[in-house]
C-alpha cells in the first residue's frame, strides 16, 4: 500500500466509517531535523483528522501503514493501521448526510 499527500484514509478502529477516524495525508517523506532525537527520523507522514479541528499528527510511514495483527484484522475488518478510502467511501465521507451524522456521533462520544 502506498499513500501520498491528498489521500483520504481511515484508521482501523471502529466498526463503520462513522466510528472510524478519517485522515487526510498532508505530507509524506518528511524529515525530522531537530536536535536531541535518539535516531534520525525520516520518512515521516503528516496527517490531519478531517472532523476534528486542529488535530494534526505525524508518524513514521512504515508504522502508519503497518499491517495489523491477525487478531486486530479480524476484530476491525481492516488489514493495515490506516487504509485509503475507496472512491465510494470518499463520496460517502464528503456527503452532507455523513458529515452531519459524523459530527453528531463525535458530540455524543465526548
Amino acid at each position: 500500500m502506498n499513500i501520498k499527500a491528498g489521500d483520504l484514509c481511515k484508521h482501523f478502529k471502529g466498526n463503520s466509517l462513522i466510528e472510524k477516524n478519517i485522515y487526510e495525508i498532508i505530507a509524506v517523506d518528511v524529515i525530522y531535523t531537530g536536535e536531541g532525537a535518539n535516531k534520525l527520523l525520516d520518512n515521516l507522514v503528516v496527517y490531519k483528522n478531517l472532523f476534528q479541528e486542529g488535530k494534526i499528527f505525524t508518524r513514521e510511514y512504515d508504522d502508519l501503514i503497518g499491517e495489523l495483527s491477525e487478531e486486530k484484522q479480524k476484530q476491525w475488518d481492516q488489514k493495515h493501521r490506516i487504509e485509503k478510502l475507496t472512491e465510494d467511501e470518499i463520496k460517502i465521507v464528503k456527503s452532507e448526510q455523513f458529515i452531519k451524522e459524523k459530527l453528531e456521533y463525535m458530540e455524543k462520544a465526548r
